[in-house]
């Protein structure tokens, strides 16, 4: 088989923005022997720190599942191939992307981009070619209800974060009653913060102020300020990992101090406590995996398994968006295995009726193609460190409240 890359450069030039990273399989196979895996990935521009853990989940599956002579179809063992993209951040090139990797790379089956808001978008696409999508990281229940019947998320849905967060906090001493919500003007922040925001009613905070910031803000003083004058118990952030950096960073300049800072979903990851050192501690998350869980699979094993291999690959602590792209696909594998086929409408029903344990954890997928056998958790950093606070049967460290 030809290098992909050679492939492209031989027939025609592709210009910089479709193309940035290409990956190939070590090996030289027939093109009959394989399973073609695409993926459109921000692997540049403000996302990329996401679609790199995003591929590099991917790969550990790959080498996996190669290293054991490939996937079972139907008694034959065919090997994977991934074809990557990077669509720069911009979900409009993700769509782009995606269509290419459909027409032009003829994959079997798309492994969605990163977040929400891009998901939505591209699987629209796999649902207008009839390909099977399975998307390693949007949780928003609105990219779920669109009648779509080729799309699977890996990720529970934000409804479950609710309970697990407000649960914890108010049987807390004293008992926090107010809140400020403030979230990146972006698809999955606004749909995390203002879910919590409207739950917060029903658990009997006072909402004292609720504020948006620009993507890509270099600049987080204006709100920050308004915070400090409203003084509430919990502040709850909506962004991603640039962006609650640069918040913690000037919320202790300012002196906003509130008694729980809640922030999604940086803070899961280890390069916001690299980044932050000892400003990190005590800030609280929430995640859908961690490798304290108690959860074991076929393909990969266990969660300590795969924290212990990308630990060795990559020098840092595993988090969620590896794992759930990891785990993409072991869902994949573990369908086709079950499909016998590659063939879509036979993959798709396959998936449809997995239910399974993985070493990310359960997978049940409903009628809208969510995964609702999963679970999240809310973690504090702890001495830079990611401590489980809920669930309680899995937790490994108490809640810091309030924060000194």
């Amino acid at each position: 088989m030809m290098n992909r890359v050679a492939r492209n450069t031989l027939g025609f030039t592709l210009a910089p923005i479709f193309v940035a990273a290409i990956l190939m399989t070590a090996f030289t196979v027939q093109a009959a022997d394989v399973i073609k895996f695409g993926a459109a990935l921000p692997l540049t521009g403000p996302l990329a720190t996401e679609g790199k853990k995003q591929q590099n989940g991917f790969e550990i599956w790959r080498e996996i599942a190669n290293s054991r002579g490939g996937i079972n179809v139907g008694g034959k063992k065919m090997k994977v191939e991934m074809v990557y993209y990077d669509y720069e951040s911009k979900s409009p090139t993700a769509t782009k992307l995606a269509e290419r990797l459909i027409t032009k790379d003829k994959v079997d089956i798309l492994i969605g981009p990163f977040g929400s808001g891009a998901t939505k978008a591209v699987a629209a696409i796999a649902e207008r070619y009839k390909i099977p999508m399975i998307a390693p990281t949007a949780s928003s229940e609105a990219v779920y209800d669109q009648g779509y019947k080729h799309l699977f998320g890996l990720l529970a849905p934000n409804g479950f974060l609710p309970s697990g967060f407000f649960d914890t906090v108010t049987k807390l001493n004293p008992k926090p009653t107010s809140m400020a919500f403030v979230t990146r003007n972006d698809f999955f922040p606004k749909a995390i913060t203002n879910m919590m925001r409207k739950a917060s009613k029903k658990y009997g905070f006072t909402d004292v102020y609720y504020a948006e910031f620009p993507k890509d803000s270099k600049d987080m003083s204006t709100w920050l300020t308004v915070v400090k004058s409203k003084n509430p118990d919990i502040l709850m952030v909506g962004g991603y990992v640039g962006d609650l950096i640069l918040a913690t960073k000037q919320a202790k300049e300012l002196g906003v101090n509130p008694k729980i800072i809640f922030m999604m979903a940086g803070p899961v990851y280890q390069q916001y406590a690299d980044a932050l050192g000892d400003t990190s501690n005590n800030i609280m998350s929430a995640a859908w995996w961690s490798e304290t869980f108690n959860y074991k699979g076929r393909v990969i094993g266990t969660a300590a398994n795969f924290a212990d291999i990308w630990m060795k690959k990559h020098n840092q602590v595993a988090d969620y968006v590896g794992a759930a792209s990891a785990a993409s696909g072991v869902v994949a594998h573990l369908a086709i295995e079950k499909a016998g086929s590659i063939e879509a409408s036979k993959v798709i029903a396959a998936i449809s009726s997995l239910k399974t344990d993985t070493f990310f954890g359960p997978v049940e997928f409903n009628k809208g193609g969510q995964n609702i056998g999963s679970k999240i958790a809310i973690f504090q950093i702890q001495q830079r460190q990611r401590k489980t606070i809920y669930p309680l049967d899995i937790s490994d460290g108490k809640l810091v409240y309030p924060r000194p």
